[in-house]
């Protein structure tokens, strides 16, 4: 990240002041609390990671979540400018990382064409079933998520897929003790 140099003394004026000034479009005050913050964005930054975005597009995202976070800032929420900075900036880098992932293409080798699919029974056409399938999947998830907790119903998506609990760990950044933990837990509330 690039440091920015600010002659007008402002190292000595709070976060809170700097984003008022930053608000009135003063590019120095937004410099000095550039500095000021390089580092927690370059600390949130590391908590995620996607394919084909390097270290200056999470920096760049970071600091229009900064930026956001001045403009938008309310001080009389009673919430500190740096919580409220952070959350800013981690919302910026997810919606980075969702955008990045949404471009992602489905590899050739596992698209099937509608040829190579052997349909052996009738009623798989049949709309009314397919409805009631796909209600029956919709209520299955309504009662996922009013007996599980949002870790549980992370982890138990990402069991069902087929990943192992290390894996399930290393992806939600969690121990391994966690991911067992939950999983027991989803065990006994759906049984």
């Amino acid at each position: 990240m690039a440091e920015f140099v600010s002659d007008k003394g402002y190292s000595e004026f709070s976060d809170l002041s700097l984003a008022e000034k930053v608000r009135r479009g003063d590019n120095e005050a937004f410099g000095v609390l550039s500095n000021r913050y390089g580092g927690l964005i370059r600390s949130i930054a590391e908590r995620y990671s996607a394919a084909g975005l390097d270290r200056n597009d999470f920096s760049q995202e970071g600091l229009l979540g900064l930026l956001w976070a001045c403009k938008a800032f309310d001080s009389e929420k009673n919430a500190s400018f740096k919580n409220f900075a952070s959350i800013c900036i981690n919302r910026r880098f997810l919606s980075l990382v969702r955008k990045d992932m949404s471009k992602k293409a489905i590899p050739k080798e596992k698209l099937l064409s509608i040829e190579d699919l052997e349909i052996s029974d009738e009623n798989t056409l049949n709309p009314e079933i397919l409805m009631l399938q796909k209600e029956q999947a919709e209520d299955f998830d309504k009662l996922l998520k009013s007996r599980l907790s949002p870790l549980e119903q992370k982890v138990l998506r990402l069991y069902l897929s087929g990943m192992t609990y290390s894996d399930i760990s290393k992806k939600l950044s969690v121990s391994l003790k966690s991911v067992d933990n939950a999983l027991q837990r989803i065990r006994k509330k759906l049984t």
